[in-house]
């Protein structure tokens, strides 16, 4: 080989290297990024059908797979989302119990083997592969708590179950001894007793036992390996043994975003297990806080959780702001009125942490309890014209955008500055370069618009964008800004100088830095990087840019 064809596949691997979508997992990458929470079976076929019944409350499977993801993935990122999160990828118990079947993939039997309803080995590495060529990260659900077994009529799960059909956990010795969880606040309880039924019985897993830490721990770095798996959610983590918990992300948090269910509304329980066990969870203390607000329009109690998460947590940016998910009723369930739902969106979206949607909510779906809440979202035929779908659009564009101007937005706290006339605002950002977000209670039913003077830290002439609708403000020379309240609709607000490149309101959508944009002046690097015509000059370079290009067409 010449000295030439070595100096240039070295010149290529690294090049490959800057080009090719990076599988970055650590904390600060996650943070900008957003992620949109699938259920395998009901999310899509691999058929791709638009018409398959699937009728909820029977709780069967209907037939969504790891290919249908695959198949929608343009639907997903047309929303600008990121990280598709998935459903726990093993097998489950087979059979019916009076409720249904486990098609939500949290009754775990065979720890080794895959749910073959979602699909094969090969199904999951070409969804995997297909993500990460777009640059997106694929995140998994996980059971680590309990396994699961179908009790026949008339057993005792303190006595019946036969353990020998659990895999690899076949033995009694691996499990705490049989109990049912009579105080959900008692954390000793709720971590050593079971949290089924006496139909679905979940084994409670001895997770103080070393031989179950150990295989837990090299099951998921196996399954990460095998499967490129960037993200993590612990199902049930609060159930799950302190000590355990804290060994376990950390066995993963090197290679891996880990964030586990803590199903509380304390602020002082969600700090204290960041600051000890795990370093992020969904956000249930403003989870609550934000229904209280927008569907009772009790403001105060959000205002109070905002600072007091601000004050107790390490770091609350680490935490996932959410919503909706599978465990709780949607929002248009508790009150379907779209400008409620556009309020929701945009606080989930633009506060503190990390964005998880969930599936539906683009689409305005109004399941209540479940299993009401986990509809098949094919029947919505994917509408991409759907209000919610191009609101999470622009909040997703808006947020990337202002992280790109300055990488450490994220990290700073949303403060609150108003409350009055079912109105709330916040501001989050560097004084001066902010966003101002300010939300309704009103819906849109709001009977007389009026206007509200926000006293914001912009620079007194200032322009600013409102986002949402593309309306262009000015600051008075008080350092006011006066915005005008219609039809419960939310509003988000920007320097105007800052939104060129943004892809929003008329703005071009493209790299750009803060300093280009405050000078004026655009640099080298934004303006392409490696040249062009540097890149298609080289024949060894060519021909593998070519091979990439076709391969991206052809998953």
């Amino acid at each position: 080989m010449s000295v030439y064809l070595v100096c240039r596949l070295a010149f290529l691997a690294n090049l490959l290297s800057l080009l090719s979508p990076a599988r970055a997992a650590n904390l600060a990458a996650w943070k900008s990024r957003s992620i949109y929470q699938t259920m395998t079976d009901r999310f899509a076929r691999t058929d791709n059908s638009t018409t398959h019944p699937c009728k909820t409350a029977d709780g069967l499977y209907c037939g969504g797979t790891w290919i249908g993801t695959l198949n929608q993935l343009d639907y997903i990122q047309g929303m600008g989302f990121d990280v598709v999160m998935i459903s726990p990828i093993i097998e489950n118990i087979h059979g019916r119990a009076s409720y249904g079947e486990a098609y939500h993939g949290y009754w775990p039997q065979d720890f080794y083997s895959l749910n073959e309803h979602f699909g094969t080995h090969e199904d999951l590495v070409a969804l995997s592969d297909a993500l990460h060529a777009r640059g997106m990260y694929l995140m998994m659900d996980v059971v680590i708590n309990n396994m699961a077994y179908l009790m026949k009529d008339g057993g005792n799960p303190a006595t019946d179950i036969d353990y020998s059909t659990l895999n690899p956990f076949n033995s009694s010795e691996y499990y705490h001894p049989y109990c049912k969880i009579s105080d959900w606040n008692n954390f000793t309880n709720a971590q050593r007793c079971q949290t089924g039924d006496s139909e679905v019985v979940l084994p409670d897993l001895y997770t103080e036992h070393i031989e179950v830490q150990n295989t837990l721990e090299r099951w998921v770095k196996e399954t990460i390996e095998t499967y490129s798996i960037d993200g993590l959610r612990i199902d049930a983590a609060k159930h799950v043994d302190t000590g355990f918990l804290q060994n376990f992300v950390k066995s993963v948090a090197g290679d891996t975003f880990v964030t586990g269910e803590v199903l509380q509304r304390e602020v002082s329980t969600i700090c204290d297990y960041q600051a000890k066990y795990i370093p992020s969870m969904p956000n249930y203390p403003i989870y609550f806080a934000m229904l209280d607000a927008l569907m009772n329009a009790t403001t105060f109690n959000l205002f109070k959780q905002v600072e007091d998460m601000k004050a107790a947590c390490v770091d609350v940016s680490a935490l996932v702001s959410f919503s909706e998910n599978h465990d709780q009723e949607r929002i248009p369930y508790k009150n379907d009125d779209i400008s409620i739902a556009k309020n929701v969106l945009t606080f989930t979206m633009l506060f503190d942490g990390i964005p998880m949607i969930y599936q539906g909510q683009e689409q305005h779906l109004s399941g209540g309890a479940t299993p009401a809440n986990r509809e098949a979202i094919w029947l919505s035929k994917y509408n991409t014209d759907a209000t919610l779908y191009n609101l999470l659009a622009t909040l997703n564009a808006f947020r990337k955008h202002v992280y790109r101007l300055n990488t450490d937005y994220l990290d700073t706290r949303t403060v609150p500055i108003f409350r009055d006339h079912g109105t709330l605002a916040f501001r989050k950002g560097v004084e001066g370069r902010q966003t101002v977000m300010v939300l309704s209670t009103q819906g849109s039913t709001q009977a007389k618009g009026f206007n509200t003077t926000l006293a914001v830290a912009y620079t007194a002439g200032a322009r600013v964008t409102e986002v949402l609708q593309c309306v262009n403000h000015t600051v008075d020379k008080d350092g006011n800004l006066v915005v005008s309240m219609e039809k419960g609709e939310p509003r988000v607000f920007f320097p105007t100088d800052l939104m060129d490149g943004s892809g929003l309101c008329g703005y071009p959508k493209r790299n750009i830095t803060l300093a280009e944009l405050e000078t004026g002046v655009r640099s080298a690097k934004s303006s392409g990087g490696i040249k062009r015509t540097m890149l298609m000059s080289d024949p060894v370079v060519f021909v593998v840019l070519a091979i990439m290009a076709y391969s991206s067409f052809n998953f």
